[in-house]
């Protein structure tokens, strides 16, 4: 019995390749679209308790301060130069005073305490816990005070 071995033509070969890439394409698409997500939404009554909570001595110098230190400024940190040190995050967002944290503070209440997508749950650093964020949240909607 012969068997025979049909040479691939162009045709054949391009028709193999744009599937592989379709499926890498698709792939890729996939794990951009997971990474971009939203994590860990903050549970309801975590935001619940922050929004009815009264701002009492939640500052700058005894939380915020902190919390940017441990969760944020590996990142968005001014002394950081370049995309790779900084794990992507834009160059012009750092959080190494309270004037830097106030001018993104929406974007800080939404990202890392309400969606709980920064920091980003793919990178090897620490994550705050729904205590944290939640004390973020009040922190912010009392006004970002500093003492």
């Amino acid at each position: 019995m012969q068997t025979s071995h049909a040479t691939p033509t162009p045709a054949t070969r391009c028709s193999r390749c744009l599937g592989a890439g379709l499926g890498l394409a698709g792939l890729l698409a996939t794990i951009i679209a997971t990474a971009c997500t939203p994590d860990v939404p903050l549970p309801n009554k975590y935001l619940d308790e922050a929004d009815s909570s009264p701002c009492g001595d939640v500052t700058y110098q005894n939380f915020a301060a902190d919390f940017f230190g441990r969760y944020c400024l590996r990142c968005h940190n001014e002394q950081l130069i370049g995309d790779t040190n900084r794990f992507d995050a834009p160059t012009g967002i750092n959080f190494n005073t309270l004037s830097d944290v106030r001018g993104f503070q929406a974007r800080i209440r939404l990202r890392a305490g309400v969606q709980g997508d920064m920091p980003p749950k793919l990178l090897p650093v620490p994550q705050p816990t729904d205590e944290d964020r939640m004390m973020l949240i009040r922190w912010i909607d009392c006004g970002t005070p500093e003492s």
